[in-house]
């Protein structure tokens, strides 16, 4: 079985930043990370999804299979291991994107929980699935993609995205979630080192992102429970962030 945990520990990870993670994006700005994330790209029929198109996908493996051959492909070139991140209305698209990915030779999927956009929250998806009063959904929805994909999963999430986030946590936990990536806020923070604290569990990796920027940043937050950090806007200043952080962290491990 694939270890999932040990690339993740002490890590950085380029976080998906939706326009821009393509796989040529993620090679060079997460050039020496633990883990780059491709997308979050959307899989959806219609013709008017506002978002960056280059990003949105019809239904069906002709629509995106050779896209994430190339870019995984491409993505590989930052050393990284190579996650793809998806989020769809219709649970049998995000399970064939994600055993796509996987086919294309992708080490990690990621489920979007993190987006407030109005074709997903109105349906009660994404982060409107971590409601309480969604949760039997939450349910049904990670567990059909754990039963059917292989690949480590990740849930990505935000803090401030609903009151019942973090125990939301325990609801993917409960079904076969160990791996989360928590967006929250501003993680170098008390409140994020707060946040850590309630969540972390010796079986459960966190991948802590919101905030960081520097490799003293990014060492505060790993002493605070996190197994590794995000980072997204950072590195887009700076293409040379994520293996400078990842280098700072792996020396002091």
């Amino acid at each position: 079985m694939k270890d999932s945990v040990s690339p993740l520990k002490n890590g950085v990870v380029l976080a998906e930043i939706g326009s821009h993670s393509n796989g040529p994006w993620c090679a060079e700005y997460g050039a020496g990370a633990a883990l780059v994330v491709l997308g979050t790209f959307i899989v959806d029929a219609r013709d008017d999804v506002p978002y960056n198109r280059d990003f949105v996908f019809k239904p069906g493996r002709e629509n995106y299979g050779d896209y994430l051959n190339e870019h995984v492909a491409a993505a590989r070139d930052s050393g990284a291991a190579v996650g793809v991140s998806v989020a769809s209305v219709n649970l049998d698209d995000t399970i064939d994107f994600f055993l796509a990915a996987e086919e294309a030779g992708a080490d990690y999927i990621s489920e979007c929980l993190h987006s407030t956009m109005d074709m997903f929250v109105s349906r009660g998806l994404s982060s409107a699935l971590l409601r309480r009063d969604n949760w039997p959904a939450l349910r049904e929805w990670i567990s059909a993609i754990l039963d059917a994909t292989s690949l480590p999963f990740i849930a990505k999430i935000g803090v401030h995205d609903t009151p019942d986030t973090e125990q939301a946590v325990e609801v993917m936990a409960g079904v076969g979630v160990n791996i989360f990536h928590v967006n929250v806020g501003d993680a170098p923070s008390e409140h994020g080192s707060q946040v850590i604290n309630r969540l972390r569990r010796p079986e459960r990796v966190l991948i802590i992102g919101g905030g960081i920027r520097t490799s003293e940043q990014a060492r505060k937050v790993i002493a605070a429970g996190a197994d590794a950090v995000a980072v997204a806007s950072a590195a887009m200043d700076d293409p040379n962030l994520c293996g400078r952080m990842q280098a700072a962290l792996r020396r002091r491990s």
